[in-house]
């Protein structure tokens, strides 16, 4: 009885081992993004890993949307991949306002960015792929989607379903960044830079006022000096 017992309970930490192993398996299987920044209007570099290929079949082209939010993006040079980049025409929504650098700069929009595979990348190893942008205003909590398109020699994945917070990840999510508060970083750095200048300008100060101080003061000596050696000269004088 205790030997079946203790088979049993074994048996069923497999099984449970196993569906945990799973679960984590399949939730890393995703394209996924890390972001080096995620606040608001803040430059970041977005790193998107590729675990697997379609069914044990190897990648061949991933293909990147860019959201709407999102205009200009570089992509980071992959020594095994071919980089192109898809654009459109562009109108800043403001662009009444804008000046004149900006509204040249927003005269076209990145819509995509395609990765070619030079050799297929193997079902059962991964890759990564990095692209620079400027993310969007928002609020905390917000979601700075890329849908990719993932094609293998067999079949493709379209990794383009949204996550919503609060609900269960769904089977193919798009990768996505979620914001976070901007930054105020940039004016404490001015004020920092300010302060730091402001003390550099004191302390050059300080020694220049002591230099004229002790300038001032070898002149006094010197005058003395003269005064004293001119009426000792006299004294000899009226004594012969």
């Amino acid at each position: 009885m205790t030997k079946r017992l203790a088979l049993l309970g074994t048996g069923t930490l497999g099984v449970t081992a196993a569906i945990v192993l799973g679960t984590a398996a399949a939730a890393s299987a995703h394209v996924e993004a890390d972001a080096t920044s995620t606040a608001a209007n803040s430059y970041t570099t977005a790193t998107f890993s590729v675990p697997h290929g379609c069914d044990g079949s190897p990648t061949t082209k991933l293909v990147f949307q860019v959201p709407e939010s999102v205009i200009e993006v570089t992509p980071t040079v992959n020594p095994n991949w071919t980089i192109t980049k898809a654009t459109e025409p562009y109108t800043a929504p403001s662009s009444s306002a804008a000046s004149d650098e900006e509204s040249e700069a927003g005269a076209e929009r990145v819509t995509s960015v395609t990765y070619t595979a030079k050799t297929p990348l193997p079902a059962d190893e991964r890759d990564t792929f990095s692209l620079s942008f400027a993310l969007p205003d928002g609020k905390p909590g917000d979601r700075v989607s890329f849908p990719v398109v993932q094609t293998c020699e067999q079949g493709s994945t379209d990794w383009d379903q949204v996550q919503e917070s609060g609900k269960a990840e769904p089977e193919h999510p798009a990768p996505s960044i979620v914001l976070t508060a901007a930054s105020s970083a940039n004016g404490d750095d001015d004020d920092a830079t300010t302060a730091t200048a402001d003390d550099t300008t004191t302390t050059a100060a300080q020694p220049d006022l002591v230099g004229r101080f002790l300038g001032l003061g070898g002149l006094v000596v010197g005058a003395v000096g003269l005064v004293v050696a001119v009426a000792a000269t006299r004294r000899r004088d009226a004594a012969k």
